[in-house]
């Protein structure tokens, strides 16, 4: 397993990474995609559709390696103690299983391949790497697809977002995702879980937002919902993120506490309210001529490893929140369980982008989804 996170630290990566990290999402994207490009000779792809005799896959099934980019760390994944890891793993490990080594896939972890949002959306439109995923959240600039899982205090639990992406309303989000960007293969669901604010002071309800520079995903909903409570928003890449909190260009974050935990926000953000304001899943794409150039055999595969992927962090997402609470208060952060009527002031703040969502989503929608969220009991 370890060999698929491979340490792709070129100079050229290298210097892709920090040109990154200065330049924002935007301005990221020609030159990471290019730094790919120079260094595909190692990791390029073979979906030419010439015949392989390789005996480890099948017959009638070329064989093809993909590169996967992912901004999460090598250790994480490794360890696969996140819904985040332990579903893209279990996505790898299915696809791979299932076409009997056709498919290899190459994970390059660590925001290797590219970081910001509108470089991995350019990497995979234009193939410069085949696989890659990010937060639902972050496909706002792109596509209104996922705003169904945006909206503050929709959800309660895990059972009721799984009643709504393993079901209809997920296979309509796919179909949108498609139709609004070009060249994507929209793939799998993968929990990663609810979201909680930490900042650089204690807040235990509404009125200690106040006043406070937070960072949250580029979204309007989610911004929508922090402004309502007092805050200002700033949106940054996650991999920015730990120094724009350190240097205090903000003073606050949002995340579930898995990601809090891994990317170690407690060192510069010693306080955590759990508000669980939103969930977040991130979602795996692929390039859409590539997926077409595969094989029925292969296609299945891939079908059978996001159904995997998707039930395998579920899972680990629910045990982990409670495991990772008690990680954050060993490392030194205070956490805040916050009342009923606490709770219910996060809500009633954040329910003024209600309306916006509804605009966005259409008529009704809000109550379809509650319809089918609260109807698994």
């Amino acid at each position: 397993m370890k060999k698929r996170i491979l340490a792709f630290i070129s100079g050229t990566v290298l210097l892709t990474v920090a040109l990154t990290a200065c330049g924002g999402n935007s301005s990221g994207a020609a030159t990471e995609a290019s730094a790919v490009e120079e260094a595909s000779d190692e990791t390029t792809s073979d979906a030419s559709g010439e015949e392989s005799s390789n005996e480890t896959g099948s017959e009638a099934d070329n064989q093809i390696t993909l590169r996967l980019a992912s901004v999460v760390s090598a250790s994480e994944l490794e360890a696969r103690n996140t819904g985040m890891s332990a579903g893209l793993m279990t996505w790898i490990d299915t696809v791979e299983e299932e076409t009997n080594g056709s498919i290899t896939i190459e994970l390059y972890s660590d925001g290797q391949l590219a970081s910001s949002t509108d470089a991995i959306v350019n990497g995979i439109q234009t193939g410069a790497f085949e696989i890659a995923h990010f937060t639902t959240g972050n496909w706002a600039t792109y596509s209104n697809a996922f705003a169904e899982l945006n909206v503050p205090y929709l959800y309660s639990n895990y059972d009721e977002v799984h009643s709504i992406l393993e079901g209809e309303i997920g296979e309509r989000m796919k179909t949108q995702l498609e139709e609004d960007v070009p060249g994507i293969k929209a793939l799998a669901y993968i929990s990663i879980g609810f979201r909680n604010v930490t900042a650089s002071k204690p807040i235990q309800s509404v009125e200690d937002m106040k006043g406070l520079k937070i960072r949250t995903m580029d979204d309007n909903l989610q911004i929508a919902a922090m402004e309502a409570m007092g805050a200002t928003v700033t949106s940054v890449p996650i991999t920015e993120l730990y120094s724009t909190l350190q240097t205090k260009l903000v003073d606050a974050e949002e995340n579930p506490l898995s990601t809090i935990y891994s990317q170690k926000f407690y060192e510069v953000n010693p306080y955590c309210c759990l508000t669980n304001h939103t969930y977040t899943s991130t979602f795996v794409f692929m390039n859409s001529d590539i997926y077409d150039s595969l094989s029925d055999t292969q296609k299945a595969a891939i079908d059978k490893a996001n159904q995997e992927a998707t039930a395998a962090s579920k899972e680990v997402a629910e045990q982990a929140d409670e495991e990772f609470e008690t990680l954050l208060e060993e490392e030194g952060m205070t956490i805040y369980h916050p009342t009923d009527e606490e709770v219910q002031g996060f809500k009633e703040a954040a329910s003024v982008c209600w309306d916006q969502a509804e605009e966005i989503m259409g008529g009704g929608a809000l109550q379809r989804i509650n319809v089918c969220s609260r109807s698994v009991g």
